[in-house]
C-alpha cells in the first residue's frame, strides 16, 4: 500500500512540474511573439531549477542511447543516486564549473552505402542541452517560418509533404530540389553565435554553447577539435541548425512571390533537404537561396541540386516520398499522386530480408517481433497519400517472406498456401498486418 501511495506521489509531482515548465514556456514564447528584437538576458539560471533538470533527464533517459567518452551509462547513474547526480550537476552549472567533453564519434550507414558521422555526447551533456533546449527552444519557435518542419514541436515530415502536394495542385510545377552539401559539417561558429545573439543577450548562455560547438570529437582514441559544424546527434544540433538556416526562411517569406495570378514562390524545408517551388519564376527562387547560403558559408552540391518540371519530369522525390503528376484520361484533369519512392520500397524489401530469413538463428516468432518493429515504423511513416497499392505488394510480398522461413524450418519447398493459412500467421504468430492508408 505504501509503495502505490510513492508512485501516485511520484507520478503528481511529475505533472505538477511539467505543467509549470510548460506554462513557463508559454511565457517565453508569447514575450519573443509580442516582441520580436526582444532579446533575452536572464537565462541561464532556468536552466538549472530543478524541475528542469529533472524533466531533462526524463527525456535524455526515455531516448536511450549509448554512453559518451566517460563511459556513464544510466546504470552507473542509478547506482549512485540519480538525486544527487542531479544535485551534483545543478551545483556545477550554478557556480559556473560545468565544461562539457567532447563527443564520441560514431559511424551509420547511409542509404547510397557510405557512412554518416554521428556524435554521441556524454549523458551529462545530453541532459544539459536537453535543460538549454526547454529555454531556448520557445524563444526562437516565435521566430521562426511556417516553410520549416523539421525537428520543431508539433511538426514533421508529414506536414512537410502534405504542404508541398497543395503547391503542385497550385500548379507550382517548377522545382529545384536542394542539397546543401556536408551542411552540418559546414556551419560555421562565429555566423551561427552572431545569429543566437540576435535573441539571447545572456553571455553565459552563450558560452556554454559555444563550448559545445568547439569541444570536438573523440575517433580511434584521438581528440580532434571542431573548428566548423555542429556535432549530429547532440540534442540541441537541430535546433541550431533551424536557427542557422532560418535567414532563408525570412528571405522566401520577405522576397518570395506570394501572389498566385503573378507566380508564386514557395520553399518546403526539413531541416537541411528542401525545395523550391514555383509557377513560373524558378530562377528568382535560386537566386535567392545561393545568395543567402553564399553569405552563411554553404555550398550547393551541384550534382545532387536539380532543376525539375512535374509536367516534364512527372515525379519529384522529397523525404522518401515521391509525387506523381498523372492525367484522368477522360475528364482530362491532372491529378498529384503522392506514394512510397521506388528507393524507399527497395530499402524496405531489403531490410525485410535481412529480418526474415532461415538463416537467422532464431525463431519464427522471434523474427516476427523484430519484423513488426520494423514494418510498424516504415508503414506508419509511409501509409501517407497514394501508398494502398504498394502496401498491398508489401503486404504480399512480407507473407510470402514468413511462408518462405516457416516451411525452410521443416525441411520443405514452396510457401506452404495449403499447410498453413493467414489467419494462422496474423493470429498464432502475431505477424502485423495493418497496411491502412492515411489520405492527404
Amino acid at each position: 500500500m505504501q509503495e502505490l501511495t510513492n508512485i501516485r506521489e511520484f507520478f503528481r509531482r511529475v505533472g505538477i512540474g511539467a505543467e509549470k515548465i510548460q506554462e513557463f514556456q508559454r511565457k517565453l514564447y508569447e514575450k519573443a511573439k509580442a516582441n520580436p528584437k526582444f532579446r533575452f538576458y536572464s537565462l541561464y539560471d532556468k536552466t538549472y531549477r530543478t524541475d528542469i533538470l529533472e524533466e531533462a533527464y526524463r527525456r535524455v533517459k526515455a531516448n536511450g542511447g549509448a554512453c559518451g567518452v566517460d563511459g556513464v551509462t544510466f546504470e552507473d547513474i542509478k547506482a549512485k543516486g540519480t538525486v544527487e547526480y542531479l544535485a551534483e550537476l545543478q551545483e556545477e552549472l550554478k557556480e559556473g564549473r560545468y565544461k562539457p567533453k567532447p563527443v564520441r564519434r560514431v559511424y551509420i550507414p547511409k542509404a547510397n552505402g557510405k557512412k554518416r558521422p554521428l556524435g554521441v555526447p556524454t549523458i551529462r551533456d545530453r541532459i544539459v542541452q536537453t535543460a538549454f533546449l526547454m529555454v531556448l527552444e520557445p524563444i526562437f519557435e516565435a521566430d521562426f517560418s511556417e516553410s520549416s518542419y523539421g525537428f520543431r514541436p508539433n511538426r514533421n515530415a508529414h506536414d512537410a509533404i502534405r504542404e508541398i502536394y497543395k503547391y503542385l495542385n497550385w500548379e507550382c510545377e517548377e522545382i529545384y530540389d536542394v542539397d546543401l552539401e556536408k551542411y552540418f559539417d559546414t556551419v560555421e561558429h562565429w555566423k551561427l553565435m552572431r545569429l543566437l545573439a540576435r535573441r539571447i543577450s545572456d553571455g553565459k548562455i552563450l558560452h556554454v554553447i559555444e563550448q559545445w560547438l568547439s569541444c570536438g570529437y573523440v575517433e580511434d582514441d584521438q581528440h580532434h577539435q571542431s573548428k566548423r559544424g555542429t556535432p549530429q546527434g547532440g540534442v540541441i544540433s537541430p535546433l541550431l541548425a533551424n536557427i542557422y538556416l532560418h535567414p532563408v526562411d525570412k528571405a522566401f517569406e520577405r522576397d518570395g512571390i506570394k501572389n498566385i495570378s503573378k507566380g508564386s514562390i514557395h520553399l518546403v524545408r526539413y531541416a537541411d533537404d528542401m525545395v523550391i517551388l514555383a509557377q513560373m519564376n524558378l530562377k528568382k527562387g535560386k537566386e535567392i537561396l545561393e545568395h543567402y547560403a553564399e553569405r552563411l558559408g554553404l555550398k550547393l552540391n551541384k550534382e545532387k541540386s536539380r532543376r525539375l518540371n512535374l509536367k516534364g519530369e512527372k515525379k519529384v522525390e522529397f523525404l522518401g516520398f515521391q509525387f506523381h503528376r498523372v492525367q484522368n484520361k477522360k475528364t482530362k484533369n491532372r491529378l498529384i499522386l503522392v506514394s512510397p519512392s521506388p528507393k524507399s520500397q527497395k530499402r524496405c524489401r531489403e531490410q525485410i530480408r535481412k529480418l526474415i530469413s532461415h538463416k537467422i538463428p532464431l525463431k519464427v516468432q522471434d523474427q516476427i517481433r523484430n519484423l513488426n518493429k520494423f514494418l510498424i515504423g516504415w508503414i506508419n511513416y509511409f501509409r501517407l497519400g497514394n501508398a494502398s497499392k504498394v502496401l498491398y505488394k508489401l503486404c504480399g510480398y512480407v507473407m510470402k517472406r514468413v511462408r518462405r522461413l516457416m516451411q525452410r524450418n521443416k525441411g520443405r519447398r514452396g510457401y506452404g498456401w495449403k499447410r498453413i493459412s493467414n489467419g494462422e500467421i496474423y493470429e498464432r504468430y502475431g505477424l502485423f498486418y495493418n497496411y491502412k492508408v492515411q489520405w492527404l
